[in-house]
């Protein structure tokens, strides 16, 4: 069993690691170690999306990721979301909770505007990545929650920006999508045939 020890590391290289030692040895079991939740999460996601049995425990801070086996699903899943939307509809990366620039009120109007109009289209977009500051859009108390709600119900993938969430120190009020980190978002942006970015 090799061990793969991502502790210290930043987003996206806990990922990028374990995908070169899937790709190295795709039969052999992995014991991942991580030292953060946002780290946990990804590479526990990135795994399973690849056909992986994943499993973690904390030992004394540190995260073990135990992976292994050829069919996804743990205890503590977190797998990347399906999107029923077609594959050609538009990426919207949003990287601001405020549409465009001048007068910050207008701009968070008109914000709150376009992505409720987004519910009210028949064509939806393939997915929402929020970054930077955009992700306090996907807050509880975010004035579009019910919007984004409306939006992942009807198959429209969100993916929000751990590394964005954790610098805002907004971790633990985030509601609307999933957490997800670089590479995920890289690779969706890269495969979309439309990107538009706010």
């Amino acid at each position: 069993m090799k061990t793969i020890d991502c502790r210290e590391l930043s987003c996206p290289e806990p990922v990028i690691r374990t995908k070169k030692a899937l790709m190295i040895s795709p039969d052999e079991d992995l014991i991942i170690l991580v030292d953060n939740k946002t780290a946990l999460e990804n590479v526990m996601r990135f795994t399973q999306s690849r056909g992986k049995k994943a499993k973690w425990q904390e030992i004394d801070g540190t995260f073990h990721i135990n992976v292994s086996g050829s069919k996804p699903g743990s205890d503590n899943e977190f797998l990347i979301g399906t999107n029923s939307g077609e594959a050609n509809n538009p990426v919207l990366l949003i990287t601001s909770d405020q549409l465009g620039q001048g007068s910050s009120e207008l701009g968070q109007m008109l914000m709150r505007n376009f992505i409720y109009t987004l519910t009210k289209l028949d064509e939806l977009p393939r997915a929402l990545v929020f970054m930077n500051a955009g992700v306090k859009l996907s807050l509880k108390e975010s004035p579009v929650s019910e919007e984004l709600e409306d939006l992942h119900e009807r198959g429209v993938l969100i993916l929000v920006c751990g590394t964005c969430l954790d610098y805002y120190e907004l971790k633990d009020r985030h509601q609307a999508g999933q957490v997800s980190n670089m590479y995920d978002i890289t690779d969706l942006l890269f495969s979309a045939e439309r990107v538009i970015t706010l």
